[in-house]
């Protein structure tokens, strides 16, 4: 029987400030609603960015909710370089054969 509790999982890390994460891989549902919030291109795109960029910090490994002053602090370019190095991390994740 396969027993899917044994897959490893992999993490992508990242340091913002003195905050250190392990972020898990996103579930189907999770990664779906990323991706359309990357999309929105009206006058709430940046608040959809954001909320974006916070789902993705909060599922971390220790559990560690992100406050919303964290992502607040953020500017737009490094919102922008989160979102892009995780969907590249998570491209070579499903690429790779281990």
């Amino acid at each position: 029987m396969f027993d899917i509790s044994i897959i490893n999982k992999r993490y992508f890390n990242i340091k913002i400030g003195d905050l250190i994460l392990d972020v898990e891989p996103p579930k189907l549902k999770t990664l779906k609603k990323i991706t359309a919030l990357t999309k929105v291109k009206n006058e709430d795109a940046i608040e959809e960015l954001s909320t974006a960029v916070g789902l993705i910090l909060s599922k971390n490994k220790t559990g560690c909710k992100i406050p919303d002053e964290v992502i607040d602090e953020l500017d737009l370019d490094q919102m922008n370089e989160i979102l892009t190095a995780f969907f590249r991390w998570l491209a070579e994740q499903k690429n790779s054969p281990n």
